[in-house]
């Protein structure tokens, strides 16, 4: 069967194979890390695969981003309550171990884009959490690139 899906891979244009990969990285709790693995494991070239997810994760990190600075600028006119026992949560977590903890573990437990939504939205610094989001998303990508990899030579 993967030989078969390998071969119908094959005969697609590369635009077609990158297309397919980054819709994957769009969607939450998908993302770059299962995009690069599924085109890895049906034949794609491994950068191009790599490429098509981190661009679609990217996209969808781009705009949790936005979102959540409108959620903080929208949640700070009510400046006169105290944080929710939520917010208050996800600020202590990323003060005790930083954005960039924060941001290459969260994938362990949520969507890459709502981590960042989050953390934008609790009132962390935008570019900072960008930057290590981005680097959380080639991180995973090129992991779940060495597992495709890795079950490809294990299981031919």
């Amino acid at each position: 069967m993967v030989e078969q899906l390998n071969l119908w891979v094959d005969t697609l244009h590369p635009v077609w194979q990158f297309l397919a990969v980054f819709v994957i990285g769009v969607v939450p709790f998908l993302e770059s890390y299962t995009g690069t693995l599924v085109g890895t494991v049906t034949g794609m070239p491994v950068l191009l695969a790599a490429a098509g997810a981190i661009a679609g994760n990217v996209l969808a990190l781009v705009v949790a981003v936005r979102l959540g600075d409108r959620a903080r600028r929208g949640l700070g006119r009510r400046a006169s309550r105290p944080p929710s026992e939520r917010r208050q949560k996800v600020t202590d977590r990323v003060d005790r171990y930083g954005v960039p903890v924060a941001s290459l573990l969260a994938p362990t437990l949520m969507a890459i884009s709502v981590t960042a939504f989050g953390m934008v939205a609790a009132g962390l610094d935008r570019r900072q959490v960008v930057v290590w989001q981005v680097v959380a998303v080639v991180v995973w990508a090129a992991l779940f690139a060495a597992i495709g990899l890795g079950a490809l030579s294990a299981f031919g």
